[in-house]
């Protein structure tokens, strides 16, 4: 099973643009777990939840070729062809990455499912994370279902995600739920966007995408940072929950 948690593994990166330190190499600290649990206060200056939540998604300029974003499994392999030359049909999303984005890290095991970038914006860092899931907690071959609301939330608190504040906005003419949480020690925050999809095929996927973020910082335009950074997540979501291509590889 997967697990991802964000908070404290980009403490040192959000703290070095927050605190207006010129901009070096350095490598990102592994991700790792704390204890504390996160505060349902917010920190002074924290940008509002329900706003950021709603902000617009935006046009993406970049000139950087298109990036896939593979389905989940599901625990299903399609097949195509037989003996030494079957390969395995997948399917995969594209979507656009916007030109100050860096990728950081590409967790792949047989296909790209789970991408970390470093976005640069008003000369503030933040971490970004775009991955799909499996929607299916038993093989839909062996008569699995779609996960059901009160199993969406484990899956959620599994996979690392405690919020502290939820809400359900429009993209396009979907519906995503959003998720905030906090550690005001580290002053850090992330939110969380993420669908489940219901469309009777095995591969759908739960989709999540995260903004780790500063709670506060000294720059004026940390708000506007912050919002333009997910407004162009809220516009890849857009996009890798549309339709979805597919090709062969070699299993």
């Amino acid at each position: 099973m997967k697990k991802r948690v964000y908070l404290v593994g980009f403490v040192a990166l959000l703290c070095l643009s927050a605190c207006g330190a010129k901009e070096k190499s350095v490598a990102t600290p592994p991700v790792t777990e704390t204890s504390t649990e996160a505060s349902s206060q917010s920190a002074t200056g924290a940008i509002d939840f329900q706003k950021l939540a709603e902000a617009q998604p935006l046009t993406i300029q970049t000139k950087k070729e298109q990036a896939k974003l593979y389905s989940a499994t599901n625990g299903v392999v399609k097949t195509v062809g037989l003996g030494d030359s079957a390969e395995e049909e997948v399917s995969y999303r594209l979507y656009q990455v916007p030109e100050v984005w860096q990728l950081d890290h590409v967790n792949q095991e047989t296909r790209p499912t789970d991408y970390t970038y470093r976005a640069l914006e008003g000369g503030l860092t933040f971490g970004v994370q775009l991955y799909t899931l499996d929607a299916y907690l038993t093989s839909p071959l062996s008569g699995g279902e779609v996960m059901k609301k009160d199993e969406l939330a484990q899956r959620l608190k599994a996979d690392g995600q405690h919020f502290i504040q939820e809400t359900s906005i429009s993209i396009g003419d979907q519906e995503w739920k959003v998720g905030y949480e906090e550690k005001p020690e580290n002053n850090v925050a992330k939110i969380t966007f993420y669908r489940l999809e219901d469309t009777g095929n095995f591969d759908d996927s739960l989709i999540v995408g995260a903004v780790i973020y500063p709670l506060s910082v000294t720059k004026s335009n940390h708000e506007e940072a912050v919002t333009t950074t997910v407004s162009q997540l809220k516009t890849i979501l857009q996009q890798v929950a549309g339709e979805r291509e597919t090709e062969t590889i070699k299993p």
